[in-house]
């Protein structure tokens, strides 16, 4: 009976001893022992589908690897297809279960050659072709050689030739403002240095100062007489206000038209400036003149804060932006204001309970003040020259006689360092007048008072009497 037994459990038993292990875990560890970017990997069954890239949004940098799961399987055998920087391919076999790592090597003859910008604009792209090869369509020059790499203005680059053994190409390169240059048959193994732009042109350099309270975006530079503007010569670069930007041109010419577009998309042109002679160059300085920017200031007459202020030439449809910006006119308070555009303006103000009133033709090149205050949008608004000979009062007139305009200025208690500058956004123009009153209020009329004009002289008026209802000339 118990034979029978045994033999009987083990009969049931067969097919559970019988049954394989599950598969191993496997992984591929690829490795990147070239000098270049691994952009695209693909893991595979020899003659099946390549399907999704094992990188994803990511890449192999250079002598990097990467251990890749593969899951559970009993295959060893695998290949592997990677895409480099440029476009070029590199493929690989592999038997996983005797090695998993998976190695991509350069191979073949690798000629180094130098490409030098001595040009005033960025190379963007460079294509090689042996030499008698290259087809008519620019689209057959093959990868761009530089792939996500540029050469700015002045810097060196240094580009590998891989699995060739020709010495003379042909090539194209490609700038950042869209100009080409190709050179046919050049030899690279005589002389494996390009060197792009003329290296015996003088450089032009002037500072381009932005003297507006908007960013400055871009830039653009042409000699004089030119057509077309070429590229932002900025590039990924702005200029904050009262910043600066070292334009630097290789040309033979002297007189450049310079372009400033800023953030707000307003242009500046400054035509024909002699870059042999000036150095400098300032965008978004107000200027007295006829189209320039007129400075108003508004005083708050009303007991609620006035939040937004809109100042726009009387022919345009727009109210445009708040001349405000992050500032309020508190009641009693002043803020001066600036008026791209000839001397007739509408003027729109908006108050904290969202209340808003609007005047229509000022003419803001006779009337430098505004008093805000109720009835004022059908009261007649006169110059100050016509209604008042003198400052208002608690306060005294500044009149600029300097010739250049006063850029800053300070009023600090007496002996007190210097604080923060009361222009603020704006400037006083050559031959303008302000009246200004004592910062903290009437009772602190004695302040030490510094000018600094435009050219960066300053001039120190010491215990001034703020309240002294009187003319300060400042020359």
């Amino acid at each position: 009976m118990r034979p029978l037994l045994l033999v009987a459990l083990l009969a049931l038993a067969g097919p559970a001893l019988a049954q394989p292990p599950p598969a191993p875990q496997r992984e591929a560890v690829v490795a990147n022992d070239t000098d270049r970017m691994l952009m695209e990997l693909y893991l595979f069954r020899p003659g099946g589908e390549e399907g999704a890239d094992r990188l994803g949004s990511g890449v192999l940098p250079p002598r990097a690897t990467l251990r890749v799961p593969l899951g559970r399987t009993r295959e060893c055998s695998i290949e592997a297809r990677a895409v480099f920087e440029g476009g070029d391919e590199m493929r690989r076999r592999a038997d996983l279960c005797r090695n998993p790592r998976i190695g991509f090597a350069e191979s073949g003859p690798v000629r180094d050659v130098t490409v030098v910008n001595r040009s005033d604009r960025a190379l963007r792209e460079l294509y090689l072709a042996p030499a008698g090869t290259r087809p008519g369509r620019a689209r057959d020059w093959g990868a761009d050689r530089l792939g996500s790499s540029t050469v700015a203005a002045g810097e060196d680059f240094r580009l590998r030739l891989r699995n060739t053994a020709a010495c003379s190409f042909d090539l194209r390169a490609v700038y950042d403002d869209d100009e080409e240059e190709v050179r046919e048959r050049q030899d690279l193994c005589r002389s494996p240095r390009l060197v792009f732009g003329d290296p015996d042109l003088p450089v032009r350099e002037v500072t381009v100062t932005n003297r507006g309270r908007r960013v400055l975006r871009e830039l653009y530079a042409r000699p004089d007489g030119r057509e077309g503007w070429g590229a932002d010569r900025l590039g990924a670069e702005t200029v904050e206000p009262r910043a600066e930007f070292r334009l630097r041109l290789r040309a033979r010419e002297c007189r450049f038209d310079l372009r400033a577009v800023f953030e707000d998309s307003r242009e500046e042109v400054q035509r024909g400036l002699d870059l042999c002679t000036q150095r400098t160059a300032g965008f978004g300085m107000p200027v007295i003149a006829e189209g320039g920017a007129r400075r108003v200031t508004l005083v708050n007459g009303f007991s609620r804060t006035v939040r937004e202020a809109y100042l726009s030439p009387a022919d345009d449809d727009d109210w445009g932006e708040d001349v405000l910006g992050d500032q309020v006119i508190a009641p009693n308070g002043r803020q001066t204001v600036t008026l791209e555009g000839g001397c007739q303006a509408d003027l729109r103000i908006v108050f904290d309970n969202d209340a808003a009133e609007e005047r229509r033709d000022i003419d803001v090149c006779a009337l430098g003040t505004i008093a805000l205050r109720p009835g004022w949008t059908v009261d007649e608004l006169v110059a100050p020259s016509a209604a008042a000979k003198d400052p208002q009062p608690g306060s005294i007139r500044l009149r600029n006689a300097g010739g250049l305009p006063v850029v800053e200025l300070y009023a600090d208690p007496p002996g007190s360092r210097r604080g923060e500058d009361r222009l603020g956004r704006t400037v006083l123009g050559a031959g303008e007048m302000i009246d200004f009153a004592p910062p903290g209020g009437p009772g602190e009329c004695r302040a030490d008072l510094v000018a600094v004009f435009r050219d960066g002289r300053e001039l120190a008026l010491p215990g001034t009497d703020l309240c002294a209802g009187r003319e300060v000339v400042l020359q």
